[in-house]
């Protein structure tokens, strides 16, 4: 049996002070009240979590060992004629610690978390006087049935395997005090007055063990990877609800939010990461089921019935205060475990979210309760918790899809990002507007050496395919066609190419009938190129070139496969999310005859949709944008969350309490590329498409990869450059926003440096010049290619 863990020589444990900047230096000015309580503790020893741990090993607290057992086990104490608290201070012989648990503990980097626990013992699973208990779980949900069983984090039986720790509280009270930002005394007093421990009155005696339960952690995957800065890291921290937890009412979304976190915590740790699912005994926001019962009876029972304009209104009015949970002493756990960083973390309560930040973690994305979790009962539960502030699904709402699907509302948006990184308030990247001349220096350079008469192209799909296979297909496939047909048929051809356009992985290539071979982005054009020649698209042998809804609704795996050479030697990143966009176009293009025809539904009817909407030889980009935004809508597959929104993804930096859909970030790189590449072929016809100006670049790794190898942005912790990132990660996110505003001020340095407006250089022509091909230019000489950034893809966004 492994020794207790004795505490070390006491010292004081001091915060790391802050960095000095110039103007500052041997003064500290607080910009808050809580800054300079923080800077007031600079000047004083803090009572440590090794004291917590000494005078429990001694004996000095207040409270009952066995805290909400303490009375049943006092009765069993008595009727056993025992001396139980004699008792607990000796450890069994037969004591075992889960090796990954106590590893992880025992790790002196995960230790240096625990300067912030105020709330228990973090040696209690060793100490004399044990707080906390570990072994191993293994959890048969039935609605967990369906997850892979892989046979380790899931079992064959469908059971899930993971280690749970038990941790009872031992409150440090004058750090705990200063943590909930009340006065010492005033917390004893106030323990005092339900408790009637006169301990409590002593000064001396500064750690509690409160008569409440405590909390349980589950954890899915291996503990010791936690301390992994490359282990992908999602959590839960719930509180109970018996009623639904255990029991199922229909009234909460307690129960449907602990199996949607459980399903993402134990994929994540089927995927090589590590899950934790944190469960806390607060009961009715820890004003217990009495009170929570009692509320129920007056919600139901009101005139009107349910709504979730009382919501709140009735907790408060019976149990006098709306919660008593106090989130900022719930992190303590994650910092006992080492983790400082949260790949995803699923919650919708921003106290939650604030109280994990304020602790040292980093979030890096937020995952809310999908609508179809929700039963029918906690729908008013819901929206009174959305208009309380609850991050959730409000982005459903008429006027927020409205909102981002509107162009102008990217560079709104990423503005405002912007903004916050001019300010240093950006969570992960700095900007180095001092390095914008070199960016744009990379750009003309670029430019110069490729299209040295500045006849730029526009950034379109069609750069992609050789100028042979398109004069191919104009003039001798497709001669004897009108120029509409030629460009419904171009449009079809971009429309299938652009949806399979994203990262294609460091390996894959494409191999030509005439040997000639093709990697990334231009492999997977050619490959749709020859699949779009060769029919795979149409479901009208007789006319092989066009994409037609019925064809690709039926498109399949092993056809695609087949198409792109795929094989466990040359393997796609992504091929099943390619597969499954193409099939949906096909149900979309059905769905609106609007836009893409009545009788044979096509991506290229969208052209006489576009011709009916020309006014005096112009239209509108924006009733392009439409087409597009409206009648694709439709193919994006849905987010984590359960919410279909295309490119959108949630940034809580920017959230305005208020205003549903603040915190939304669109982008929409893949339908911009789209209409980039239809608006190339629409040139051939006999109209002008104004407004062009409201595109934007395409927020991707080549324009982005540009602004960090150049030095206009770089992030403020360099570890994240190790690790792979999903797509709607904070971190992407946050670099893709920035890169918006920041490639159209690299465009105005390009054209002043050629003496061209807007009109004469265009934005696609910057790109295609310019800041994509400049960006790969230097992923090439850096990193062979490599992005700066890795993304983790599925083929549906980059």
């Amino acid at each position: 049996m492994a020794s207790p863990i004795r505490s070390p020589r006491l010292q004081p444990i001091l915060p790391r002070p802050k960095k000095l900047t110039r103007g500052t230096k041997n003064k500290i000015s607080p910009t808050s009240a809580t800054d300079e309580r923080k800077a007031k503790r600079i000047c004083r020893n803090r009572y440590s979590y090794k004291q917590v741990h000494d005078d429990l090993e001694n004996g000095r607290y207040a409270g009952s060992y066995g805290w909400d057992n303490a009375a049943y086990i006092a009765i069993a104490e008595k009727k056993a004629g025992l001396d139980l608290k004699k008792h607990h201070t000796k450890r069994s012989e037969d004591e075992y610690y889960i090796p990954s648990i106590k590893n992880l503990i025992d790790n002196p980097a995960t230790q240096e978390h625990w300067h912030r626990i105020v709330t228990f013992d973090p040696y209690g699973m060793t100490a004399t006087v044990p707080t906390i208990a570990a072994t191993t779980c293994s959890l048969g949900l039935q609605e967990l049935q369906d997850l892979e069983r892989d046979g380790t984090v899931v079992g064959e039986d469908g059971y899930v395997n993971g280690v749970k720790a038990g941790i009872y509280y031992a409150w440090n009270l004058p750090e705990l005090a200063e943590r909930i930002e009340l006065p010492e005394d005033d917390l004893r007093e106030a323990l005092f007055k339900v408790s009637h421990d006169p301990r409590l009155k002593d000064p001396n005696v500064k750690v509690y063990l409160p008569q409440v339960g405590g909390l349980t952690v589950y954890i899915f995957g291996d503990a010791a990877k936690i301390r992994d800065p490359l282990t992908e890291i999602a959590v839960r921290v719930h509180d109970a609800c018996n009623g639904s937890d255990v029991f199922g009412t229909d009234i909460c979304t307690c129960r449907p939010y602990l199996l949607f976190a459980l399903r993402g915590c134990i994929e994540v740790a089927q995927r090589g990461g590590v899950g934790v699912f944190v469960y806390f005994r607060k009961e009715g926001r820890s004003l217990g089921e009495v009170t929570k019962f009692r509320v129920y009876n007056a919600r139901k029972n009101q005139e009107g019935g349910d709504v979730a304009e009382k919501y709140f209104f009735h907790t408060e009015n019976i149990a006098g205060v709306r919660d008593a949970r106090f989130q900022g002493m719930m992190p303590d756990v994650l910092n006992w475990l080492g983790i400082h960083r949260i790949d995803w973390l699923f919650s919708m309560s921003n106290e939650k979210y604030d109280a994990l930040v304020n602790a040292g973690i980093r979030i890096y994305q937020r995952v809310p309760l999908p609508i179809t979790y929700v039963p029918k009962g906690a729908m008013v539960e819901l929206t009174a918790k959305v208009a309380d502030g609850y991050k959730a699904m409000e982005v459903q709402e008429d006027d927020c899809n409205v909102i981002i699907r509107d162009l102008r509302t990217i560079r709104k948006q990423c503005g405002r990002v912007f903004e916050l990184a001019k300010q240093k308030k950006a969570k992960h990247f700095s900007v180095n507007m001092d390095k914008i001349p070199e960016a744009v220096k990379c750009v003309t350079d670029c430019i110069e050496r490729f299209y040295p008469t500045l006849e730029i192209p526009m950034h379109s799909r069609f750069r992609h395919f050789t100028d042979e296979d398109m004069t191919d297909l104009m003039e001798t496939k497709w001669h004897h066609l009108d120029m509409v047909e030629k460009v419904r048929r171009l449009i079809d051809l971009a429309t299938v190419s652009v949806l399979v356009d994203a990262g294609a992985g460091p390996t894959w290539k494409y191999i030509r009938a005439d040997g000639s071979q093709s990697t990334r982005s231009e492999g997977l054009a050619l490959a749709s190129f020859d699949m779009f020649g060769d029919g795979i698209f149409s479901s009208d042998a007789a006319l092989k070139s066009r994409a037609n809804s019925l064809a690709l609704k039926n498109l399949n795996v092993s056809t695609l496969r087949a198409g792109f050479q795929c094989s466990a030697a040359n393997p796609l990143f992504g091929l099943e999310g390619r597969v499954g966009l193409l099939n949906s176009l096909g149900e979309e293009l059905e769905k609106f005859p609007e836009f893409f025809g009545h009788e044979v539904a096509r991506p290229g009817n969208v052209v006489d949709y576009i011709l009916r909407n020309v006014v005096d030889g112009k239209i509108s980009v924006e009733i392009i944008w439409r087409a597009i935004m409206e009648g694709l809508e439709g193919i994006w597959p849905n987010h984590v969350s359960g919410i279909q929104r295309g490119d959108v993804w949630i940034y809580n930096n920017i959230i305005t309490q208020g205003e549903p859909g603040s915190d939304l970030v669109p982008f929409h790189k893949l339908s911009q590329w789209l209409i980039l590449s239809w608006l190339e072929p629409l040139q051939k016809l006999d109209f002008e498409v104004t407004d062009l100006e409201l595109l934007t670049c395409l927020a991707e790794y080549r324009n982005g990869g540009l602004l960090i190898d150049s030095g206009v942005l770089s992030l403020r912790h360099e570890e994240e450059l190790e690790r792979s990132w999903n797509v709607g990660s904070e971190l992407i996110v946050e670099w893709r926003a920035l890169t918006i505003p920041l490639i159209d001020i690299v465009a105005d340095g390009v054209r002043e440096y050629f003496g061209k407006n807007r009109d004469e250089m265009t934005l696609a022509m910057i790109l295609e010049g310019g800041t994509w091909r400049a960006g790969r230019l230097l992923a090439g000489e850096k990193r062979g290619g490599k992005p700066p950034i890795q993304i983790r893809s599925d083929g549906t966004a980059f």
